[in-house]
């Protein structure tokens, strides 16, 4: 998602607008305020599933506790990615 948010910026960047300035920087303050709420909402839904993970059977807690660990190492990394 968060990937083609940026990529979809990169291609919108290139093209001129036949729009004037302020229209074009109020659709870009939207633009950025839903992709923040897009966000927002679906880290919820993912912490919200990994919380539900011991009601999955066959995995008890120690397993959850790997499966979150694993995940939130992956999310730090690509957050360190981004940032370079």
């Amino acid at each position: 998602m968060v990937k083609s948010v940026k990529k979809f910026k990169r291609e919108r960047e290139k093209i001129s607008s036949p729009f004037q300035k302020e229209v074009m920087a109020a659709w870009n303050r939207g633009f950025s305020a839903g992709a923040r709420e897009q966000n927002k909402q679906d880290t919820e839904l993912m912490l919200e599933w990994l919380g539900k993970l011991e009601e999955i059977q066959g995995i008890a807690e120690k397993t959850a506790w790997k499966i979150r660990e694993h995940y939130l190492e992956f999310m730090r990394e690509k957050r360190e990615r981004n940032e370079q």
